[in-house]
């Protein structure tokens, strides 16, 4: 059985949804899953976030996250996390699994002290997924795609502070959602880059957008690359046995450009997985 925990957060509805017609069971991220934790658990996956992570409020030892680990640990149970590329150091080449963990903010110095603290407790029945740009229909979040989303929606422009460029990975939700089920069906452990290990022209992201919605301006406010990157998914891709192409992207972005321009309030967002 898998066990979700982050059920209402972003990435966790769509897990839901892809996890239809598998054995599982579903939590908020201060939901009873302790209890569900059992014998028959044979993957935990956490898809909760502390909600101060990234701010001077956070706290490792009282992050629930530490909490699920040592239940996993004493069940014998596979986990699953969810991380971010942020804890690399920029590197102009794509990052693999081995690149060198120099956050340069305080959300990727945290994740990286996560990360060590469940490492210590799980060791290699730790699963760690070091996400790339996860974009789907999330207008209202304070993401990439959410603030690329409400700009379109609310003032038909969208707004850059860095070129247009810059190249980012970017992977539809979807699909990270139906790859994260299969891994979660047999832990991989260790750490796994999950992206699309291309690199997208954040600029050609929006354009594409735009052509779904039927409209709107790109507005540059400042031509500077800023946070470009690349995953490196070779050991994903060994696993799975499947990637996706640019093209399937950019399909995906006027997909969320037509959806948008026809249910404009969208979905309401979840905060913060829990």
């Amino acid at each position: 059985m898998i066990l979700l925990v982050g059920r209402h957060g972003f990435i966790g509805r769509h897990l839901e949804r892809a996890l239809a017609g598998r054995l599982h069971r579903a939590f908020a991220h201060d939901g009873p899953w302790a209890e569900a934790l059992g014998a028959d658990t044979g993957c935990l996956v956490w898809c909760g976030r502390d909600p101060r992570l990234g701010t001077p409020d956070w706290r490792l030892e009282t992050d629930l996250e530490l909490a699920a680990a040592r239940r996993c640990a004493a069940t014998a149970t596979a986990m699953i996390t969810l991380s971010s590329r942020k804890v690399y150091a920029p590197a102009a080449g794509p990052l693999g699994e081995d690149t060198p963990t120099e956050p340069v903010d305080a959300y990727g110095r945290q994740k990286l002290a996560l990360e060590r603290a469940l490492a210590a407790i799980l060791g290699p029945r730790l699963t760690v997924l070091r996400l790339a740009n996860i974009i789907g229909f999330e207008p209202g979040r304070r993401s990439f795609m959410g603030l690329l989303l409400t700009a379109l929606r609310d003032r038909g422009t969208i707004r850059f502070d860095m070129s247009p460029f810059t190249e980012r990975d970017f992977l539809p939700v979807e699909t990270a959602a139906r790859w994260i089920v299969r891994l979660a069906e047999g832990p991989p452990g260790g750490i796994l880059n999950l992206g699309s290990g291309r690199a997208m022209p954040v600029g050609r992201i929006a354009l594409a957008v735009m052509e779904g919605f039927g409209g709107g301006r790109l507005l540059i406010e400042d031509w500077r690359e800023r946070d470009a990157f690349r995953l490196d998914t070779h050991r994903l891709r060994r696993l799975l046995g499947e990637a996706i192409a640019p093209d399937a992207i950019l399909a995906h972005c006027r997909t969320l450009g037509r959806r948008l321009r026809e249910d404009p309030a969208g979905d309401q967002p979840m905060g913060c997985g829990r």
